[in-house]
């Protein structure tokens, strides 16, 4: 039976050569001995090679559009409506690590890594681009996003006021008694491994995984909070907060009700 050296991180991956360097006296023939003697024991093990991206893919502006419907959910003239009306960076998204890309491409990157589960690799080598760098550009496209539009995120107002009474006739043909009802309100959970102490807590009594457990499906998570207006807009968002929060508790910490007693439209 052959031992298997574990992987470690990469904090853990210094402080053991740097053991290993002290042990040797700082001598380099010696640490290069015991370094060849640990590897050949199988103690330490070389990282493998990457994986091979492509790079004759890339981003086919002429896209068809079932074939864009399929990746992105939108067809490429749809895309370049909400990449204009977003305010986004034009013509280019320029990340801090100087990574520069097209800004329709960005957004098209973007709902390709929302779009269903898939490894990082493999959408990255879609468009011809190390993971590593798709990772960036996707991450700071959801910054631009944010920064341009984090109001909205928590509550729409001027969608709601604008659209409200088809809102309520539209939830009053379905056969609801009610003539005020224009959205929707629930919860989800964003589920999480089980997550470990931190080197340096907060506080005594901290207790993450006490903290994120929820009893009802007895698994760690976030909750977060969404309101649904009846043509499928999502036009509020609260969260993350922790897992053991009921939501009652969701609904008080995010102020939403007091939001909407104070506005004299709702």
């Amino acid at each position: 039976m052959v031992f298997v050296a574990p992987k470690l991180s990469t904090k853990q991956a210094i402080e053991a050569t740097a053991g290993l360097l002290l042990a040797a006296r700082c001598k380099r023939k010696r640490f290069l001995c015991v370094m060849r003697f640990l590897m050949s024991a199988h103690c330490y093990r070389l990282r493998g090679p990457p994986p091979r991206i492509d790079t004759r893919n890339g981003f086919d502006n002429a896209m068809d559009d079932a074939t864009a419907r399929t990746k992105f959910n939108f067809t490429i003239p749809q895309l370049r409506e909400p990449a204009a009306k977003l305010h986004l960076p034009m013509p280019c998204i320029i990340t801090p690590e100087r990574d520069t890309v097209p800004t329709l491409e960005a957004l098209a990157m973007l709902c390709r890594r929302l779009k269903e589960p898939s490894t990082l690799f493999t959408v990255a080598n879609e468009f011809g681009r190390s993971p590593a760098a798709y990772s960036r550009i996707c991450k700071h496209t959801v910054h631009e996003l944010f920064t341009r539009h984090k109001e909205r995120l928590y509550f729409n107002r001027e969608l709601v006021v604008r659209r409200i009474e088809g809102y309520c006739s539209a939830v009053r043909a379905k056969g609801a008694p009610l003539n005020c009802c224009w959205a929707f309100i629930d919860g989800t959970k964003q589920y999480v491994c089980r997550p470990s102490a931190r080197d340096n807590p907060a506080s005594a009594y901290e207790n993450l995984q006490r903290a994120l457990y929820n009893g009802h499906p007895r698994r760690h998570c976030f909750n977060w909070q969404g309101v649904t207006t009846p043509d499928g807009i999502i036009v509020s968002m609260y969260g993350p907060v922790e897992g053991r929060r009921h939501d009652s508790t969701m609904l008080s910490m995010s102020c939403l009700l007091d939001e909407l007693a104070s506005d004299e439209v709702f």
